[in-house]
């Protein structure tokens, strides 16, 4: 198909992605998902096979991560880190330390798709447990914030993790770790001023100062054969502050990747699912969708009753969730060959089932806020 028709079509499904959402009131990126994994099966249209797809994929995976790490404001992690610790790590360390071993001693599968789904699924969804604080209006409150500084954690322990297992060693990733030490002090020490000294020049200046940081150090990630998670997670961190006090500049960023790439990214994970992998793989799926949930529930359950004291339940559904970052994981596993098609495929359905399940249950049975109104 010619490549314009192509993206054409593929902005006709992220719009019709985001008029079924608005009926069903879910995330539009699981329609993304599912209208990807359509067009992947009916027309072959799979991202790994298109080079620019790919391309504008992994670019919008980039913006994804650091529009997740801008949304955190910096003094309040800062000031919860260590109440919010214990919940992270009992949200990471079960599903990192269990999940490799059970799909590689009972699902015969190799140490390095284990680990790596042991990464993918560790994550717990920011954009999932930040959309349902909001709507409940509890976002920015006591229990909101340290819900949301725990999974800021969880997700930077993960990127963490992600970048030691899979970094291979030589002189490239050493210039990423030295590039970084660099970039990120001097952004969020220079970044404001020079956003301030370029406001409302024509040109859009300002997103181009913001996106050089990111790009470069992504093409370092790149070259040095590294996810670029986790530098483009912490670049947004430390721009987090800034970002918010110039509501402008940053709105333009977020045009930049959630009015066009985004749904690109979600849709190139659909399109490389495979149906045959999902049916023939649907009670492995469950399975561990179910042991993904529970060693989560179990862990995060204890720890918050005695660091949040009450909403336990609910806290330990919202930090299950799973989505965003389980699936930049997995497009780096299968690009670089950590995955193949089949273990991507079982991956994905088992974190949209993390998207949805622990959201629902919590919504439905266990939201102190419905209930008290």
């Amino acid at each position: 198909m010619n490549e314009l028709l192509t993206l054409a079509l593929l902005l006709f499904l992220a719009v019709s992605a985001q008029v079924i959402a608005s009926r069903f009131g879910l995330s539009a990126a699981l329609f993304e998902i599912l209208l990807g994994l359509a067009v992947g099966e009916a027309l072959g249209i799979r991202s790994i096979e298109i080079p620019w797809f790919a391309f504008l994929s992994m670019l919008a995976g980039v913006g994804l991560t650091f529009l997740a790490g801008s949304e955190m404001e910096y003094a309040k992690v800062r000031g919860q880190w260590r109440s919010s610790l214990p919940l992270s790590l009992a949200s990471f360390l079960p599903v990192l330390i269990v999940v490799p071993s059970l799909l590689h001693h009972i699902g015969g599968w190799s140490w390095t798709a284990s680990l790596l789904a042991g990464v993918a699924l560790s994550e717990t969804s920011v954009a999932i447990v930040y959309v349902v604080l909001v709507e409940g209006g509890k976002a920015r409150t006591e229990i909101g914030s340290l819900v949301l500084a725990a999974c800021f954690l969880t997700n930077l322990l993960a990127s963490v993790a992600l970048a030691v297992l899979f970094a291979p060693p030589g002189v490239e990733a050493l210039i990423l770790v030295l590039a970084a030490l660099l970039i990120l002090p001097l952004s969020g020490k220079y970044m404001g001023k020079l956003l301030d000294r370029v406001h409302g020049r024509p040109g859009e200046p300002e997103v181009k100062l913001i996106l050089l940081p990111l790009i470069l150090l992504a093409g370092l990630a790149s070259v040095a054969g590294v996810a670029a998670v986790l530098p483009a997670y912490l670049l947004g961190f430390v721009l987090s502050s800034t970002l918010h006090r110039r509501p402008e500049a940053w709105s333009k960023v977020r045009t930049v990747f959630l009015g066009f790439m985004v749904s690109l990214f979600f849709i190139a994970a659909g399109s490389n699912v495979s149906m045959d992998a999902l049916v023939g793989g649907i009670v492995v799926i469950a399975l561990l969708s179910m042991v993904r949930i529970l060693l989560k529930m179990a862990a995060v359950l204890p720890v918050s009753r005695l660091t949040i004291k009450r909403n336990h339940i609910y806290v330990s559904l919202l930090m299950a969730t799973s989505l965003t970052f389980g699936l930049v994981f997995l497009q780096f596993g299968v690009e670089q060959g950590h995955i193949d098609q089949t273990q991507f495929s079982i991956l994905v359905g088992t974190i949209l089932i993390g998207a949805l399940a622990p959201t629902m249950i919590a919504q439905r049975w266990f939201d102190p806020w419905k209930v008290s109104r």
